[in-house]
């Protein structure tokens, strides 16, 4: 399924829309394509990109998946992606057993995925093309052998389970009643990609076999490799692998489509512990295929791009109503020509029949009147602005684009064209689409008659639902009324100005205290009058950009006050502005300026981060955006207001809550406290802005470090420095906690889930100070833990599939925090968290020379392109700063694999996961969820 947004300023090839147009000359391929088809039908597409070094990606497209099956098929599309690991070929070992013999991990170097309408294999060998014959094999064998057996299918068909259980949810639940609402009398409802739990356990050999001999077929699969091999050589290569087997003719695909009708169908979507409260009217259509790349087939893309933005700006516009909180349009494209435009309004409170009425109103209110020219001469003016800047654009695809791009063209049909050409044809068809176009264009779409409504409210709330007579009453009385046109931006505007931001004074510059240069890390360090530091490395950051970061111990984790109250003000302040300047004026001027400001709180520590394109004057743009965050800043009583009121509406909505119960009890058991509470109704009521200016002064005043990358003249820098950031008042550093895990072991179980399953977590820590080092020990060690607890519960057990295995050395704390977590059926977490223990407490053990060194070569592989990265530059600089108060980490992270030996990461091993700081929460299902399950 492929969503669309309306105003998305991303690529335009999207959906799928009518034309009429006569069919012309399509763009061809990208030069860069090596195309070829075998005798039997399978496509191939090579990229040869030697960017990165003997690296290898294949990816194999089966265009089948669940809503393929047949009635008698539930969920076998996914359970023969899994039994295609069972296959022999003409080996002995089955294929994961040969792939993990060749030191192949499955979710790095091979995976599937299943999904509606198509089943990929993707292959990344660790030798890269050196193994390319190696991973073609075995990509053959995966599709064509069939020659797995009933005894793999029972091994198998337990971990499928598991899968099925991990999925399990409010989301999926309520996935599954908007599947079952857009696409109410087609084959998706009933064909999951998952299927359902009597399916998995029901599925038999011969369905399975039947559904791969009718789908897995050469004639219904794409290979896309990009790397670093010779064209030639690697087609001639998958000739041998994958001509012997024959093509086939393909089934019917309707079953993929839509079946429409003229009626309107009500829809109630609610769970016990979803917040959603909405009303979407969905308009279900049948829109001829316009992939391609023919001047008609794009024009008709452009055309419903600029409708879909059109539409999203227009509504966005209009005032609402009491009991409305938004207006918002998307777009599904679904099969190959079945589409769904919905439009949906956030409904406050239980306000779901004036939501309807304004919904129909403004749908109406479009039908009348439709878009203005000025609405299509906007649209336009963004195409030609896109064009303008891809035409302007330099440069090849990057390895991990051309994956990106090969895979979009087997998913959905396009070919991969050249960016300037696409570019160029767009601007060419751009002249045709008019207002009238975007008209008609939108009638059709709110003209369809299978219409779908929905109805959510939060929880159980009951919700009474419209009969269809009423609905269509109430939409014959607005349609027999003379409504006014849309609102445009001049009525929208018409209630204040924004102000023009007029800089306040400046106060004497600040003095530079004492500067201290670092030649091999090309830093310095410069003290600053008023306590703060600057720490400059001279580079830019990210796309060439200068990047200042600010970072105090202004951390939400203080003392003496309640941690939502802390964000809160912090929230709420850096989107204020000083006192005697508007906050719009403000943020109109740092658009304008172009100077980009994010804020991110943590337990102990506040971050300012901004950046700016280098030019003239962009410097000082950029240390007076951090200023004027600063300084004596004021909180707009209307967004405090609207602040405070939103939580209390939460308050007052929320579902029952088993992840706040939940994340609740596994803090006390960690931490033998839960410092973490949501604020009750009577404190926001006493709650004032005042209160929170208060707070923020204390935060503000917290001194600050400075990290700064910009490659700058050092005489501009200081005059900037000086003038905007060494005169910042500044007061004491604050003190907040960091929380500590504690020591000891202890556990709880709780049974408060609607799910049949277990979730377990255990947590566990060891001591162990920060160095590079041993971070990159700790980093490799998780990931070969990760692959134990697999190989163990999943794959000898077959108790888990999802399972998640998180460990790093927190430079914050000096501990190695490691976490484990899991889904089950709740009959086995006691035997799965045994296993799981003793295959932690073993992990020195599964420390061996030959996994050491293939370690070192895929760090130092990884990090020639993090030396070259300035994201990853900065991070290092700021984590070595934070714990030497230099930065050395510069000069010395090319020793980063030397830290990887067989002895020091045997006893950090040992370290991972420690027996005595143990802690573990299972959640268990309510006796109603199990005796429902059972």
């Amino acid at each position: 399924m492929n969503k669309i947004l309306a105003g998305l300023l991303g690529p335009l090839l999207l959906g799928a829309c009518a034309t009429t147009q006569a069919p012309d000359t399509a763009l061809p391929w990208d030069a860069g394509v090596v195309r070829g088809t075998l005798p039997n039908g399978l496509e191939y597409r090579l990229v040869r990109d030697a960017s990165q070094a003997n690296r290898l990606d294949l990816r194999l497209t089966v265009q089948a998946g669940s809503v393929d099956e047949e009635a008698d098929q539930v969920g076998v599309a996914h359970l023969v992606e899994h039994l295609t690991f069972y296959s022999h070929g003409s080996d002995a070992a089955n294929l994961r057993e040969r792939m993990t013999a060749l030191g192949w991990v499955q979710g790095r170097h091979f995976n599937a995925v299943t999904n509606y309408d198509r089943t990929q294999y993707l292959l990344s060998p660790p030798s890269g093309v050196k193994q390319a014959p190696q991973a073609l094999d075995a990509l053959a064998d995966l599709v064509f052998a069939m020659d797995y057996n009933a005894a793999d299918l029972e091994r198998e068909r337990p971990v499928v389970i598991e899968e099925w259980r991990g999925g399990l949810g409010v989301a999926q639940r309520m996935n599954e009643q908007r599947i079952a609402s857009q696409r109410v009398g087609s084959h998706y409802p009933a064909h999951r990609t998952i299927g359902n739990e009597a399916a998995i356990r029901n599925a038999s050999l011969d369905a399975l076999k039947r559904y791969q001999q009718r789908w897995y077929v050469p004639n219904n699969m794409v290979l896309s490799v990009v790397g670093d091999f010779e064209p030639s050589e690697l087609a001639r290569q998958i000739g041998q692998a994958f001509a012997r087997p024959a093509a086939a003719t393909l089934a019917s695909r309707e079953q993929r489509e839509l079946p429409l009708d003229d009626r309107l169908k009500i829809f109630r979507l609610q769970d016990p512990q979803t917040g959603s409260n909405q009303v979407a009217l969905l308009f279900r259509l049948h829109e001829p295929d316009s992939r391609g790349t023919t001047r008609a087939a794009m024009r008709e893309r452009l055309l419903d791009r600029m409708t879909l933005a059109a539409l999203q700006t227009s509504l966005r516009r209009q005032a609402l109503t009491n009991g409305v909180r938004s207006l918002t349009p998307q777009k599904t494209l679904i099969g190959e020509h079945s589409t769904v435009l919905g439009i949906a309004a956030g409904v406050e409170g239980m306000q779901h029949r004036q939501a309807l009425q304004q919904l129909l109103t403004e749908i109406e209110r479009l039908r009348q009147h439709g878009f203005s020219e000025a609405d299509a001469e906007r649209e336009s003016a963004v195409i030609r602005d896109l064009g303008a800047k891809t035409l302007g654009k330099e440069g090849a695809r990057t390895f991990e684009q051309w994956v990106e791009q090969l895979n979009n063209a087997a998913v959905q049909g396009q070919p991969v064209v050249e960016k300037h050409a696409a570019a160029q044809r767009y601007l060419e068809v751009l002249p045709s689409i008019d207002r009238e176009a975007m008209n008609q264009r939108l009638w059709r779409w709110i003209g369809s008659p299978d219409r779908v409504l929905q109805f959510s409210a939060p929880g159980l709330t009951p919700l009474a639902l419209p009969t269809v007579a009423e609905v269509e009453e109430m939409q014959a009385a607005i349609a027999n009324s003379s409504l006014s046109a849309p609102r445009d931006k001049v009525a929208q505007a018409e209630s204040k100005p924004v102000a023009e931001l007029v800089m306040p004074a400046l106060p004497a510059p600040g003095r530079l205290a004492k500067r201290t240069t670092f030649a091999a890390e090309k830093v310095e360090h410069w003290q600053l009058g008023n306590g703060d530091r600057l720490v400059w490395l001279k580079a830019n950051a990210e796309d060439g950009r200068w990047s200042l970061q600010a970072e105090s111990t202004a951390g939400f984790n203080l003392a003496d006050r309640p941690l939502w109250r802390t964000q809160m003000a912090t929230q709420l302040a850096t989107r204020g502005a000083p006192q005697g300047l508007s906050a719009e004026a403000l943020e109109s001027w740092r658009k304008a300026h172009k100077v980009g400001l994010g804020v991110e709180q943590k337990p102990q520590r506040l971050q300012v981060s901004l950046s700016v394109a280098p030019a003239e004057g962009a410097l000082v743009d950029l240390l007076q955006s951090y200023r004027l965050s600063q300084l004596d800043m004021h909180i707009d009583p209307a967004t405090f207001d609207a602040s405070r009121q939103e939580l209390l509406k939460r308050l007052q909505d929320r579902p029952d809550d088993v992840r706040a119960v939940e994340g609740a009890s596994m803090r006390r058991l960690m931490y033998g406290q839960d410092s973490w509470h949501s604020p009750d109704a009577a404190a926001l009521e006493a709650l004032t802005s005042r209160q929170l200016e208060s707070d923020w002064q204390r935060l503000s005043a917290a001194p600050v470090t400075y990290y700064l990358m910009a490659d700058i003249d050092v005489r501009v820098l200081e005059e900037a420095v000086l003038a905007r950031l060494a005169n910042i008042p500044r007061g004491q550093a604050l003190a907040p906690k960091v929380p500590l895990q504690k020591a000891g072991q202890r556990s709880e179980s709780l049974a408060i889930a609607l799910e049949p399953r277990a979730v377990f977590q255990a947590s566990s820590y060891s001591e162990q100070a920060w160095s590079p080092q041993a971070a990159a020990r700790v980093a490799a060690l998780r990931d070969l833990a990760s692959q134990q607890l697999k190989q163990r519960l999943r794959g000898e057990a077959a108790g888990v599939y999802r399972l998640k295995f998180e460990s790093e050395l927190n430079p914050d704390t000096g501990r190695i925090e490691s976490r484990l977590s899991f889904t089950c059926d709740p009959a086995r977490v006691d035997e799965l968290w045994a296993l799981a223990r003793d295959t932690l407490a073993g992990l020195p053990q599964a420390v061996e020379g030959k996994w050491v060194e293939s370690e070192r070569v895929e760090l130092l592989r990884q990090e020639r392109k993090r030396r070259d990265d300035p994201q990853t530059q900065q991070r290092r600089l700021v984590l070595s700063e934070r714990h030497w108060g230099d930065p050395r980490y510069l000069s010395q992270q090319a020793r980063l694999p030397e830290g990887l030996t067989l002895e020091a990461l045997k006893v950090t091993a040992g370290q991972l996961f420690p027996r005595a700081n143990q802690v573990r929460q299972t959640l268990l299902p309510t006796p109603a969820a199990q005796e429902q399950a059972l």
